[in-house]
């Protein structure tokens, strides 16, 4: 019987079928390469790292920082606070002092609000008085935490004018992650220790002078 031959492929060199050279091997990876050692943007999530929120300011966003407010009713409260303007702080105010403490109380918004750094603050944003009236303070920084909600805004005090600048960002931020907290929750670590429940509190005998 004769031996049939196999020909050979057409995209084969015959020659290859018998070439016992060894195959060349990939270089080993550079330890040192700059990007094998490169932070990723979500560094502390890979390495199992959460963030842990024990303190929240009342504050205004300045001038250099760019904010998100979470959107929603229930991320805001309509309430009145009382500014020590001394050292900046805001307190809570139990409704039950309202009457007694109109003249230095104010109704206020609290907005929740985060920065690029996810710095979470409630940002106090003022409203108009018992009278009704509004001014372009109170106006442009309402419009500006309100446009905070979609997109990432910068505030500036405009002096001339009497009002807020509000600047959007022109690139193409990515969303903010929001803490896994309820609204009570972040109100309590804000205001634990500045709620004014009754005449008794420093604040309030200080404005008397007793204190």
């Amino acid at each position: 019987m004769t031996k049939k031959s196999i020909p050979p492929s057409d995209d084969k060199d015959p020659a290859e079928l018998f070439d016992d050279t060894p195959a060349k091997e990939d270089p080993a990876p550079d330890p040192f390469d700059p990007e094998s050692l490169r932070l990723d943007q979500d560094f502390g999530s890979s390495l199992g790292v959460r963030k842990v929120l024990t303190v929240v300011r009342a504050r205004k966003p300045t001038r250099q920082e760019f904010v998100r407010v979470r959107p929603g009713a229930e991320w805001r409260l309509e309430t009145a606070a009382f500014e020590d303007k001394m050292q900046r702080e805001t307190y809570l105010v139990d409704k039950c002092l309202w009457s007694d403490l109109s003249g230095e109380i104010q109704p206020v918004v609290l907005f929740l609000a985060i920065n690029r750094q996810s710095d979470v603050f409630l940002w106090p944003v003022k409203l108009p008085g018992t009278d009704g009236r509004t001014n372009s303070w109170l106006d442009s920084a309402l419009a500006a935490a309100q446009l905070a909600e979609r997109v990432w805004v910068r505030m500036a005090a405009n002096m001339a004018a009497g009002l807020y600048d509000t600047f959007q960002a022109s690139g193409d931020l990515a969303d903010p992650e929001w803490p896994e907290l309820t609204f009570p929750e972040l109100l309590r670590l804000c205001f634990k220790d500045r709620f004014i429940r009754s005449a008794d509190h420093p604040m309030l005998r200080q404005l008397r002078g007793e204190a």
